[in-house]
């Protein structure tokens, strides 16, 4: 169970990893976590894929444009796109801002990234449960696509005085004072963010908040921006999402239809239809479930792992969209079309 999975990230990236010509920061991972991608084949109509598990390479885009994920080592190979949103990215590291007043534990999730070609650094905005910090600079190298191993989670509660927000705003300062840009702290409900006071000087408090993991956010601010909190509640996790309920999840045959495993010739380009819509080509031939029918010249591919299509069940593991010519597939040994009574692969 993730500490903080409504954590949000969304920052400007630049230059890190495996970077393009342009300098813009690629995100790898060996085994992705899931995310959602869209596919654009040529002359046909764009369509929505689940990737997870695979290796992939992710090109992040601008405010205005969409990342571009590059999927390579599993069965297909093609490019896509995806909205900032929709990739799993997390830290890889526990990363520390540029200004010194916030640090992220590792595996902080669902971070919003955007690409940017003049620097090696993350600026954005940090988005917690009922708090969202604004004009942060972060590593782009802290950054990763893969699970990462939560930190331990830990309490801390020595007593200290402990303050909420006045308003809707509060701004954080590394220096008491009003020089210097300050990084600003929205807050939806003043109990989101309970700040430890740590000292006074100047008429501005140090204050610092602590999440279970080890995130914190320390800084002074001034003191009529703060009010003496209630009750001190420590902050273990976020609540979860429901589960899923159960849905159909796997490729379904008709009548007069099969569902194999069969061997593709590796090289094999994959349409979004018959004949039209190519987008990805067969890279691991022996790993695929096709759908076939008699006397039909195209099959579909159903099955290939790691990939799945965006449907209202979360658990769908069937590929649509993924047709290839007949003549490319050899068969298993005895597989005649015919129909499986329960709808499972055969």
């Amino acid at each position: 169970m993730k500490m903080r999975a409504g954590v949000a990230v969304a920052f400007m990236l630049v230059s890190g990893g495996a970077a393009h010509a342009r300098g813009t920061c690629v995100v790898e991972a060996k085994k992705t976590t899931p995310i959602v991608i869209e596919v654009a084949p040529r002359e046909a109509t764009p369509f929505m894929l689940r990737v997870e598990g695979l290796p992939v390479a992710v090109e992040l885009g601008g405010l205005e444009t969409p990342a571009t994920v590059h999927v390579r080592g599993g069965a297909l190979a093609f490019d896509a796109r995806a909205k900032p949103a929709d990739l799993s990215l997390r830290t890889r590291k526990t990363v520390e801002s540029q200004n010194g007043m916030l640090k992220l534990a590792a595996s902080t999730e669902k971070l919003v990234a955007f690409g940017n070609v003049h620097s090696k650094s993350a600026d954005g905005d940090v988005h917690l449960p009922g708090v969202a910090i604004r004009g942060v600079t972060l590593p782009c190298d802290g950054l990763t696509l893969d699970d990462v191993p939560e930190p331990k989670p830990t309490l801390e509660d020595d007593g200290s005085p402990r303050y909420v927000a006045v308003g809707k705003v509060l701004h954080f300062r590394y220096q008491p004072g009003p020089k210097g840009t300050a990084m600003e702290v929205a807050i939806d409900d003043p109990d989101a963010l309970e700040l430890k006071r740590l000292e006074e000087q100047s008429g501005y408090f140090r204050v610092s908040s602590r999440w279970a993991d080890g995130t914190m956010l320390i800084g002074w601010v001034k003191k009529d921006e703060l009010t003496a909190a209630g009750a001190h509640h420590e902050r273990i996790a976020d609540v979860l999402p429901p589960p899923a309920g159960a849905c159909p999840d796997r490729p379904r045959a008709a009548a007069n239809e099969r569902i194999v495993t069969a061997t593709v010739a590796v090289g094999t380009q994959v349409f979004a239809a018959r004949y039209l819509g190519p987008w990805a080509k067969v890279t691991d031939g022996g790993k695929l479930q096709v759908r076939f029918r008699p006397k039909d010249d195209w099959v579909e591919i159903v099955g290939a792992p790691g990939l799945a299509s965006v449907t209202n069940c979360a658990t769908n593991v069937t590929l649509d969209d993924a047709w290839i010519p007949r003549a490319a597939i050899k068969l298993p040994a005895g597989a005649t079309p015919v129909a499986p009574s329960d709808g499972a692969p055969k």
